[in-house]
């Protein structure tokens, strides 16, 4: 079955631009089409945030870590800077947040998880999330999805953009973008490194009485460079995108055990990323293939020794070298009216090989995508998908979503959008074959979710208002933990039946008059995600918390600009976090909530732009994770010039 569908897949590939370019002029008859702008925003479904422009240029200089955390509901929890750092969305873990580039998956196939860290935010020029119903394309995005984009550009003329960042523990980034977009052909090449000696003072909680302590072996360079081009051919776009990266990161001793002078901890990883895509389009629709090779190379080393003999206590060299293809035809047509039709046929082929494995692990999925949108009546819109997929020719079955929404004839700037949607997450090939303690026989997560949000949008004069709220509930079966075993290694096993409800909230807000320009953006999310199964039951861990989500999380940016100068404010809020289900651990149970506050001033001088940045304004002495030093007040300033 499977050999017959790839068979159909490249004959799709193949004959569909022969019958698209039969006919290459067609005469329409010209139509008038008016509507007013709330109407169509309102009908949009409130399952997708695309951040604004302002965040992106605002924190193009950080990691995509920084980003969601300042300007996102998604709660990442981080090991502080040069650490890892990973996404919780709606409560669930990090293997349940998708994360695509261009639309090809960046989870890495051993681990399931993406490091946002070692995402700059300056190699994107869109990202944007999906949750629930939005995210029914892929598969794996239980808790939701980011997408990394990056975007055409014809016409523009030549571009020359530098930006130099110098900081506080000695941090210095450089990043290049130097390209020309012509009318026909364009390139553009990204480059950057940034590094830090990440020395940082904090108050070691770990020792009695606590003492301050500076952070050691915490020093990371990180460098990459990106080379796209686009060439344009009538109706066709051809282009080729490469995203090549280096991490080399040293890592530091938890806070009881800063005086274990003998120990060496770090990770060396490096990437290459790259895809070709070409884009035909005709007056009604539109075909897109693309194909994709990741090569990926991660290594882990732990060396602690005995300080009196000098004798190996632990040593861990882990490697793992990953090779990942992807195919993707997407088809897009428009039918009668409003109503389109979306079609994608997926392939993907992962390989690793890891000293932890067992030989060359080999997996194979396919899926087949086709989503029906379009507006049954006035003041409604309806999205209906279907999503079939095999996993090593086996069928996984059939998962459907509905979507819609409804905008009240008699009170416009109202609006509500009523979401379903069924998912899955295939186990990672660790928990499949990590040595010892892979489970070969793991069932795939298996997730459900309904979501309910209200819109309200008002613009007056000067100034424009949207706020959006809602809920959601999300059922995850055979939810895949790691359990202990009598043999002093751990298992995965499908024990775990978690519950995720919540409320989330969400407002931007702006007022532009003359030379003044006010923008307000926030995320508040409340959060309950708990054990219902059996086992849970048994073990008095039901209707607890998940460890390390926060039942309440919140952002706010201020951004005002006068002329030539501007001044941000962001705050975040993380709440109370458990990191265990025994009370009576007394260091382990708690981590108190924190609220962190951080300003920056800038000023626009022709083709040259300065910035001073403040982070952790108040100095806050918190832990994101327990044991894991964070930096307190810092210092970072910014320039730039663009041509």
């Amino acid at each position: 079955m499977n050999r017959n569908f790839l068979i159909l897949f490249f004959l799709f590939v193949g004959v569909m631009p022969l019958r698209l370019h039969a006919q290459d002029t067609i005469l329409l008859q010209s139509v008038e089409i008016t509507a007013e702008k709330n109407d169509i925003e309102a009908l949009r479904p409130l399952v997708a945030k695309k951040l604004d422009t302002l965040v992106l240029q605002s924190k193009s200089t950080s990691s995509l870590s920084d980003l969601l955390i300042q300007h996102s509901p998604v709660f990442i929890k981080t090991y502080g800077p040069g650490g890892t750092s990973t996404a919780s969305f709606r409560g669930t873990t990090a293997s349940h947040t998708l994360v695509l580039w261009n639309g090809f998956q960046l989870n890495a196939p051993s681990l399931g998880q993406v490091d946002f860290s070692t995402i700059p935010v300056f190699l994107a020029d869109d990202v944007s999330l999906n949750w629930g119903s939005g995210t029914s394309n892929n598969s794996g995005g239980l808790g939701g999805a980011v997408n990394i984009d990056n975007t055409h550009h014809f016409g523009d003329g030549f571009l020359l953009d530098l930006k130099q960042t110098y900081g506080s523990f000695n941090t210095l980034g450089s990043f290049v973008t130097v390209g020309n977009y012509g009318k026909k052909f364009s390139f553009r090449v990204k480059a950057y490194r940034n590094s830090s000696d990440n020395d940082f003072e904090y108050e070691n909680l770990a020792t009695i009485p606590h003492q301050k302590m500076r952070q050691r072996n915490a020093d990371f360079v990180d460098y990459g460079v990106m080379p796209e081009v686009s060439v344009l051919l009538g109706r066709n776009v051809i282009s080729v995108s490469s995203w090549n990266q280096w991490n080399n990161r040293n890592l530091p001793p938890i806070m009881p055990n800063v005086f274990n002078v003998n120990s060496e901890e770090w990770t060396r990883d490096n990437f290459s990323r790259n895809f070709v895509s070409f884009k035909t389009f005709w007056e009604t629709g539109s075909l897109q293939l693309k194909s994709a090779a990741f090569v990926e190379n991660q290594r882990y080393f732990l060396l602690t020794r005995n300080p009196v003999t000098n004798d190996s206590v632990t040593f861990i060299n882990s490697e793992n070298h990953a090779l990942i293809l992807h195919q993707i035809a997407n088809l897009e047509q428009h039918l009668y009216k409003s109503w389109t039709l979306k079609a994608k046929l997926q392939w993907d082929n992962e390989q690793v090989r890891s000293n932890n494995y067992e030989g060359l692990k080999r997996r194979n999925l396919v899926s087949a995508y086709a989503a029906l949108s379009g507006e049954p009546f006035d003041c409604a819109s309806l999205n209906l998908t279907a999503r079939y997929d095999w996993t090593d020719g086996k069928s996984m079955g059939l998962f459907p979503t509905a979507t819609f929404s409804y905008q009240l004839p008699f009170y416009k700037a109202m609006s509500f959008t009523l979401g379903y949607s069924h998912n899955y997450r295939n186990p990672s090939l660790n928990d499949l074959y990590w040595y010892p303690g892979g489970n070969p026989d793991l069932l795939p997560e298996n997730g459900r979710t309904v979501d309910l949000a209200l819109k309200y949008g008002l613009q007056k004069g000067p100034f424009k208002f949207d706020l959006r709220t809602g809920g959601y509930f999300s059922n995850v079966k055979n939810w895949i933990q790691w359990m202990p075993t009598s043999y002093r290694f751990w298992v995965p096993e499908n024990v775990a039946k978690v519950y995720a409800r919540g409320i989330e909230n969400h407002v931007d807000a702006a007022f532009v008059k003359e030379n003044w320009k006010v923008t307000l953006s926030g995320n508040y999310v409340f959060t309950v995600t708990t054990d219902e199964s059996e086992k849970a039951y048994q073990q008095g861990t039901n209707g607890k918390q998940l460890i390390y989500i926060p039942r309440h999380h919140a952002n706010f940016f201020l951004n005002t600009q006068w002329k030539t100068w501007n001044l941000s404010y962001t705050v975040e809020v993380t709440g109370r976090r458990s990191t265990s289900y025994n009370e009576q651990e007394f260091f382990a149970y708690d981590l108190p909530s924190y609220v962190l506050h951080h300003v920056a001033l800038g000023k626009q001088l022709k083709k040259f732009r300065i910035e001073l940045r403040c982070n952790n304004l108040t100095d806050k002495d918190y832990q994101n994770v327990i044991w894991r030093a964070m930096p307190g007040r810092s210092f970072e300033v910014m320039g730039e010039f663009r041509y």
